[in-house]
């Protein structure tokens, strides 16, 4: 057998999301093209000879969620790797977040709007720039219904404006020689959102002196590894799923503050100190000078599919 055998590479086991560095407005530059920011959870999916397997952000198995995705990717007939997010749709076209943590897999519309093309039977296209690997994915899902290509546009601003009108979450700008780096998040991927919305780790709670379950979440994020204490949460609860919120933060109460830093403005309210490990998503007004949420933030949900530790103090540039 010859020495200088070509090897054929083999495909990761797992590869981590390439991330987008946020900032306040759409880059003016043409060595970007932008896409629409997708309101649904962000999914890695590898298929290699018919075995199939999803992966969230944080690695963990998603593939018997969607059972209807993992069909369609296996009728590709090809070994891939695809980057994109699962997303439900209202009858008006728009993402709803919601209805996809309710997903059942049967009655509700899905769909997996993919935007990267990471591995394609036996080559790693990750080196390739972001330009050719979307023209070999558009050709890959062309017509199937299910798995949604994510065009890009050229003019960031009238795409970003549009989307403001339509209310939805925001845009990605990315370059178009950009390779495709697990893990990073820099200046070659973008993201502009709408709304001010970000996830961050509860740390504690705060007691409430009527009938509601508590006044408030405390919630912080990771800074040089460090958890820092970045704001409150006081709405946005529905009063019917508040006692199984407490319960949550009561299996993971705690002596001491999780947090490196002081707990402003508690306002003489009874704290609770939990663990770090529950994920949630939040709406806010803006940030203060200081790098704190400028009043409280409002609840929108929690986000099982992200890693505590991977929650990074995110402000704009």
């Amino acid at each position: 057998m010859s020495k200088n055998k070509l090897e054929v590479p083999t495909m990761p086991e797992h590869i981590s999301p390439m991330l987008c560095t946020l900032v306040k407005s759409p880059p003016i530059s043409s060595d970007y093209i932008f896409e629409i920011k997708w309101d649904g959870y962000r999914i890695i999916s590898k298929v290699e000879l018919q075995q199939i397997r999803m992966n969230s952000r944080s690695g963990l198995d998603y593939t018997k969620r969607y059972p209807v995705i993992a069909e369609e990717l296996n009728s590709l007939g090809h070994d891939v790797i695809i980057d994109g997010e699962v997303v439900v749709f209202t009858e008006e076209g728009k993402p709803d977040f919601d209805a996809l943590q309710l997903y059942n897999g049967h009655q509700t519309s899905i769909q997996y709007c993919v935007f990267d093309l990471l591995w394609l039977d036996g080559h790693n296209l990750m080196e390739l720039p972001l330009l050719k690997r979307k023209e070999l994915l558009k050709a890959l899902v062309a017509d199937n219904k299910i798995l949604k290509f994510s065009e890009s546009y050229d003019d960031g601003e009238k795409l970003y404006q549009n989307i403001l009108k339509m209310d939805l979450e925001g845009i990605v700008a990315k370059s178009k020689e950009s390779p495709y780096l697990a893990g990073y998040r820099g200046d070659y991927w973008l993201k502009v959102p709408t709304r001010k919305r970000q996830e961050f780790v509860i740390g504690g709670w705060s007691d409430s002196e009527k009938t509601r379950s508590f006044k408030s979440l405390l919630f912080g994020a990771y800074e040089n590894g460090k958890f820092t204490w970045i704001g409150r949460s006081g709405g946005g609860y529905k009063h019917s799923e508040m006692p199984a919120i407490l319960e949550k933060l009561q299996a993971l109460e705690t002596d001491q503050s999780p947090f490196v830093n002081k707990v402003l403005d508690t306002k003489g309210a009874k704290t609770h100190w939990v663990k770090p490990q529950l994920v949630a998503n939040f709406e806010f007004a803006t940030w203060t000078k200081s790098g704190r949420i400028r009043k409280p933030a409002t609840f929108l949900g929690f986000r099982y599919d992200k890693k505590a530790k991977d929650v990074v103090r995110e402000v704009p540039k």
